[in-house]
């Protein structure tokens, strides 16, 4: 950052801690508003600004925030008291810098980060799936409960899957590489057509169409580079040294799209998994039948199907608790002593 940008971020800092003070008078909005429009600079700064702050207070109920904002109210009262705007704005910006660091280690820390960096956010609440258009002509499909952050530069495009489910249709441009960002890895692309799924215990990339080259973000990290090729599947799980690379029906690996699931071989407790992500309705499933295996076709939409099917095909007993919640168990062997 420029010299000229240090100075405008401080500015807006000691004008927000100025505008906050007990004793502002019109004067000081006047000259508040005569600053902003000396440079476009200074109204993009007291935004940036702002619009961190409104990320803290929507994160205000973190535990992990209360002391740091008690601290940093008592600073900021303390230097107001001795009418020390600099300190003031200095006691500000370090309490933010702070908390920033606290919520950057929280589930949406990354989210808020990328925000304050720059990127746009997108993201999708449980049982919905959306379908968004790049500013360079990509088209992302988000799953339920996804969250994904885009920055398009000059000389590449930066997508960071902050957790969730995408499938990319990149649009072609051979000067600006495509690369998205999940746990460890990055996937990279100039035009293509690939599926990353993001968990906390696996990250898939299924590639559709072209090439895709996934490394580790870290060298040393993990293992080399690989190149996939249309129909294979690489997955990524925790505690496994190796990634499985496997090949797949690339019309079932990416039907989610549309609002379909197939499940070929699965065990019953990730098939759950994937099912509970499109429903309020929650399936538990007793460790006792979680690794059963589970075929077929099911639409997202249609939990109740997806439970009659399992009591049909598997030896599992279903119970509904009528809090929303459905229990699967082994059936109890019924044949006679």
């Amino acid at each position: 950052m420029s010299k000229f940008l240090d100075e405008a971020e401080d500015a807006a800092a000691a004008w927000d801690a100025r505008l906050r003070g007990a004793k502002t008078t019109f004067r000081d909005r006047r000259a508040f508003q005569a600053w902003l429009r000396q440079d476009a600079e200074h109204q993009a700064a007291h935004d940036r600004l702002q619009a961190a702050l409104s990320l803290l207070r929507t994160h205000a109920k973190l535990p992990e925030l209360s002391a740091l904002r008690d601290e940093a109210r008592n600073s900021v009262h303390e230097n107001r008291r001795r009418r020390l705007v600099s300190v003031v704005a200095a006691a500000i910006a370090a309490s933010l810098l702070l908390m920033l660091a606290v919520v950057t280690q929280t589930e949406h820390g990354a989210e808020i980060a990328a925000f304050l960096k720059g990127d746009t956010i997108y993201a999708t609440s449980p049982n919905e799936r959306t379908r968004v258009t790049l500013a360079d002509g990509s088209v992302v499909t988000l799953d339920s409960g996804t969250r994904l952050s885009v920055l398009l530069g000059q000389s590449r495009r930066d997508i960071t899957l902050l957790a969730g489910h995408a499938l990319f249709q990149v649009a072609k441009d051979h000067r600006r590489p495509f690369v998205v960002k999940a746990g460890d890895r990055t996937i990279t692309a100039l035009g293509t057509v690939f599926d990353v799924r993001l968990s906390s215990s696996e990250l898939r990339v299924t590639l559709a169409e072209g090439v895709v080259a996934v490394r580790p973000v870290e060298p040393g990290q993990g293992s080399a580079l690989q190149i996939l090729k249309p129909r294979q599947q690489l997955v990524e799980t925790t505690g496994i040294a190796t990634p499985e690379l496997r090949t797949v029906d690339t019309d079932k690996a990416l039907s989610w799209a549309d609002g379909q699931v197939f499940f070929e071989n699965e065990p019953l407790a990730s098939a759950v998994e994937e099912m509970n992500q499109y429903s309020h309705l929650k399936i538990l499933v007793d460790p006792a039948v979680a690794d059963l295996r589970i075929n077929g076709m099911f639409r997202t939409s249609n939990q109740t199907g997806f439970i009659d099917a399992l009591q049909v095909t598997l030896p599992v007993e279903v119970r509904n608790d009528n809090q929303g919640r459905i229990f699967i168990t082994r059936r109890p062997d019924r044949t006679a002593d």
